[in-house]
């Protein structure tokens, strides 16, 4: 199955290639007006062929052509304004972000060229590698609570290594706080790989409903393990406004299998995988071919987000979830050692929170 897109390491390995061209900033990059017409209309006929939802495909499918003939894209000449009025255009029938629209100056892949789609993959798994398979960081907070800081969610065998061994370095802390406020999304099966680790033997996750043949693709957790399971302690998850696609999702399920408590702002609201289309050399468009579906709420993210258990601002998340876990923490181990480190790190997360200090974004 094809992935969600993680659009900021995408992002990053696109911008790698395009640094090395010495072509135009796609904002003053022409496109004559029989061209620009023709990606509109290429653009109506995949998501007619291809959108997840049969009837709003032919909703913006139809909204397209009308714009298309109304002249509402005749005064565009340049890529860049061609790709923002287009992906706003895809989006305002049914809002879903996953629909997105991208230009690249340097020539994309051809679908009957697999040396360069090779090259592409090989590319973003290089990126993938190069920021530690989405963990930017790992550390012992205060007070024995772990953090993680996820960004992204590569493949599950290229991060396994990675995520046991953050587990493992977390393995002897007392609660977790898992920060999503800036993750994009990635592999199903990545978010599948790392909830392994929270999660004790087969859980069911999620199940993807695809268009084409009806078929239904499940996600489970791993009943076998690289590296330990971080089982019966709290877990809390931060999110922000940005936060999504899989990273909505691996808060979503933790939240309906109750888990983990999310803390933070509500999701952006994105649960339909998405693949590429090319539509020429240079502009391709990104269309949801399924839908996830939670098999505890029997519904799932899209349009609504994820809505957070103790609501809190992106940068005051992390030190209201460090406070809550805590508090949680209190009485549940009677060492005057630990009961005084607790005390003292519930004090200054207090007088933190006073002060406003209370834990940015990374």
């Amino acid at each position: 199955m094809r992935r969600f897109l993680p659009s900021a390491l995408l992002a990053l390995a696109l911008s790698a290639l395009a640094a090395s061209a010495a072509a135009q900033s796609p904002d003053t990059v022409p496109i004559a007006p029989a061209e620009r017409d023709r990606l509109v209309a290429r653009t109506a006929e995949l998501m007619q062929a291809h959108y997840v939802l049969p009837a709003p495909a032919e909703a913006i499918a139809a909204h397209l052509r009308a714009r298309l003939r109304d002249g509402a894209y005749a005064g565009i000449e340049t890529a860049d304004a061609l790709r923002a009025q287009l992906e706003q255009d895809l989006q305002s029938v049914n809002q879903d972000r996953h629909l997105l629209v991208g230009f690249s100056p340097e020539p994309l892949p051809k679908p009957a060229d697999p040396k360069a789609a090779a090259a592409a993959r090989a590319q973003l798994a290089r990126q993938y590698v190069r920021h530690n398979h989405c963990f930017y960081k790992a550390e012992r907070m205060a007070g024995n609570v772990g953090y993680i800081d996820l960004r992204c969610f590569d493949e599950p065998e290229a991060l396994a290594k990675t995520a046991a061994a953050v587990f493992d370095f977390l393995g002897h802390t007392d609660a977790l706080i898992v920060d999503l406020r800036q993750n994009g999304g990635g592999w199903p099966a990545g978010v599948a790989q790392v909830s392994s680790h929270l999660l004790d033997g087969k859980v069911h996750l999620n199940d993807v409903l695809h268009r084409e043949g009806h078929r239904v693709e499940s996600h489970w957790t791993r009943a076998r393990l690289r590296g330990p399971r971080y089982l019966n302690r709290p877990v809390y998850v931060l999110t922000s406004s940005q936060t999504f696609s899989g990273g909505e999702e691996f808060a979503y399920n933790l939240q309906a299998l109750k888990r983990a408590r999310i803390v933070g702002e509500r999701t952006k609201g994105g649960a339909h995988p998405s693949r590429n289309h090319r539509l020429n050399d240079h502009f391709e468009v990104t269309i949801p071919f399924a839908r996830s579906i939670n098999p505890i709420t029997r519904t799932n993210w899209e349009g609504t987000g994820v809505v957070p258990d103790l609501p809190a601002g992106a940068d005051e998340a992390l030190g209201v979830a460090h406070l809550a876990a805590l508090k949680e923490l209190v009485g549940k181990d009677s060492d005057p050692a630990t009961v005084g480190d607790v005390s003292a790190a519930i004090e200054a997360a207090e007088a933190a929170a006073k002060r406003g200090t209370t834990g940015a974004r990374p």
